[in-house]
């Protein structure tokens, strides 16, 4: 699945067309720009840790390749949207870098972003996904179990480790 469509109503405007499509190095500064955001909105990071330094975002194309991916979800070229499926080897998926653009946040993108994800664990033969999302992201944590994740423990101590069954 390498991109679908998704419409969504934000307030009072019309409706609008999210593309969700595998992620290309042009779209580079706009994830690690989105993913800062989203992690200073949910209180993980402040903003002087700007921008965010990880490795895996300096190297997407590399490490979400093979038995992995990632997404981007954009509206009109503009990143909204982050999703990527991680090979840990043994059948088993991680989900990573799940974010959705608050503005974005109810319209259902964060669905079908994870429905992407899951649909392309499936199709690879992985049977369990895992992930872990920080402490303070409660209407993640809500996300996840109402899509069939089981908490499995703390990791770290301000990481929180989820599980499902494919």
């Amino acid at each position: 699945m390498t991109s679908s469509i998704f419409f969504a109503k934000m307030g009072d405007m019309e409706k609008e067309k999210i593309i969700i499509k595998e992620y290309d190095d042009l779209y580079k500064e706009q994830v690690i720009k989105l993913v800062g955001e989203c992690l200073v909105d949910q209180s993980v990071l402040s903003t002087a840790c700007l921008p965010v330094e990880d490795d895996d975002l300096q190297e997407i194309a590399k490490l979400y390749s093979g038995r992995g991916k990632f997404w981007v979800a954009l509206d009109n070229g503009r990143v909204v949207g982050t999703v990527g499926i991680r090979d840990f080897g043994e059948k088993l998926a991680k989900l990573r870098r799940m974010f959705v653009q608050k503005e974005y946040r109810g319209t259902g993108l964060g669905q079908r972003l994870l429905d992407t994800a899951l649909q392309f664990a499936c199709d690879m033969g992985y049977t369990k996904i895992t992930l872990n999302t920080h402490k303070n992201m409660k209407r993640a944590h809500h996300f996840y179990k109402k899509n069939n994740f089981i908490f499995i423990g703390v990791k770290k101590e301000d990481m929180l480790s989820f599980e499902r069954e494919l």
